[in-house]
């Protein structure tokens, strides 16, 4: 539980509390897109986002 919930407090940005990837990038929205499973996509979010600076 701990682990879920710290990957989704990397994933916002602490300033403002918006998510650090921007959904309208093209390249972010396609991976996105085609991922059914939740965990998965979680996944594919928290990597995305664990390399952003904000």
């Amino acid at each position: 539980f701990i682990i879920k919930v710290k990957k989704i407090l990397e994933c916002i940005c602490v300033n403002c509390g918006k998510l650090k990837a921007d959904i309208s990038d093209p390249n972010f929205a396609d991976k996105i897109r085609h991922v059914r499973d939740p965990k998965a996509r979680m996944a594919v979010v928290w990597s995305h986002c664990k390399t952003k600076m904000v």
